[in-house]
């Protein structure tokens, strides 16, 4: 069974990179698109951080209209009023987060501050602790999430004007650059 399941993985594997080969151009004009929007994004970041709130806004607006026309479709279910309570607090949520876009930003980010540092400590220690294989390594992404919250506290709430754009930015581009090198590797 496991040499029919790793030949099975081997053929599989072929196959896509064959595929991605026929349509490296495909591929290839993805990866270098999103660099090129990841780069963009990145740059304008500020913008790209009010925008995504403002759509993070209409997000909750509409997830509480869908909750509470469930709500009220569903009146003889007993978690109706549950569902009735979580809309009209999707709805708080969101109608403050799209008219203080800013403010909530800027929380966001501090919750991500807060997250880097926790999670970056229980890193350090924990690798350090126990000490598995590459532990150095973990160590080492333990204190550069340190530091990247250390960095967003001492700037916030200043930071929280261009760090979720630039997180944006930074994705599109690791996202490009994956497209772009499973293009050239099919070749």
């Amino acid at each position: 069974m496991a040499l029919y399941q790793s030949s099975h993985g081997v053929e599989h594997d072929r196959n896509a990179l064959e595929y991605i080969h026929q349509h490296r151009i495909w591929f290839t004009t993805l990866g270098v698109a999103l660099i090129a929007l990841g780069m963009l994004v990145a740059a304008s970041s500020v913008t790209a951080t009010l925008v995504s709130i403002l759509f993070l806004s209409g997000v909750l607006m509409l997830e509480s209209i869908i909750r509470i026309v469930a709500a009220f479709s569903a009146r003889e279910w007993a978690g109706s009023l549950l569902l009735l309570l979580a809309g009209a607090f999707y709805m708080v949520a969101g109608v403050l987060t799209f008219k203080h876009p800013v403010s909530a930003a800027a929380a966001l980010t501090l919750l991500f501050a807060i997250l880097f540092l926790a999670m970056g400590f229980f890193r350090l220690i924990t690798s350090i602790w126990y000490q598995f294989p590459n532990w150095g390594g973990v160590a080492l992404s333990g204190a550069i999430s340190i530091a990247l919250g250390l960095m967003l506290w001492n700037s916030w709430p200043a930071s929280g004007l261009w760090f979720i754009g630039l997180c944006i930015g930074i994705d599109l581009i690791v996202e490009g650059a994956g497209w772009l090198g499973l293009s050239i590797k099919s070749r």
